[in-house]
């Protein structure tokens, strides 16, 4: 029996892989705004850095988040009209200390938000809050969750900006069915409007 290989291969012949930028710091996801020309997400600093043609050129944005399990600068998606119209949308934690924080509790409850910013050439800067959403789940005799918070944005052709949560890190019946299951089955339903289960839409 073969020996396990030690990562990923690359079985289609068509395709190669290379190295676009390096010495990003937990890089979660990106945004073309030219060619060559992108931002780049780094989930525990907090910072938008501007990426051309490989080389990272300068920090577009820098927010203070909270990094904790999961959480972090997590998602970012243009307008449809971008560059004509410069919004830029960002998912990420807000950390309640005003600085990177990585504790669990260093949050407000609705710490997970998304915001609109402008892109003027240079710098983002911030426009308007969309919605905030929880950041954490609290059970009884449970320790503090801070995962599973999702975090992709993304616009659809009806023109309204698509978020995807998570459950914070709930536990229990997520399917809200009277006898689905669980990990001891027949658990409690879960109301329909608990904001764990939340998916919003909003129009930009």
């Amino acid at each position: 029996m073969n020996g396990q290989e030690s990562g990923p291969q690359l079985v289609d012949r068509n395709l190669s892989v290379r190295t676009v930028v390096a010495n990003l710091d937990q890089p979660t996801s990106m945004a073309f705004i030219g060619d060559n020309d992108l931002f780049v997400l780094e989930k525990a600093s907090g910072k938008v850095q501007r990426v051309v043609n490989g080389v990272v050129t300068s920090t577009a944005l820098d927010l203070a988040v909270n990094s904790a399990s999961e959480r972090g600068l997590l998602g970012i998606a243009l307008h449809p009209d971008f560059p004509q119209n410069p919004g830029v949308y960002l998912y990420w934690t807000e950390s309640s200390t005003g600085a990177d924080s990585i504790e669990l509790a260093e949050v407000p409850i609705l710490g997970n938000r998304v915001d609109r910013f402008v892109w003027n050439g240079a710098d983002l800067t911030f426009e308007a809050n969309l919605i905030k959403l929880r950041a954490f789940q609290m059970d009884a005799d449970q320790p503090l969750r801070g995962n599973h918070d999702g975090g992709v944005l993304r616009f659809g052709p009806d023109g309204m900006l698509y978020i995807y949560m998570g459950d914070n890190g709930r536990r229990g019946q997520m399917q809200n069915l009277p006898d689905g299951p669980g990990p001891a089955g027949n658990l409690p339903t879960i109301s329909s409007a608990d904001p764990n289960r939340t998916t919003p839409t909003l129009r930009a």
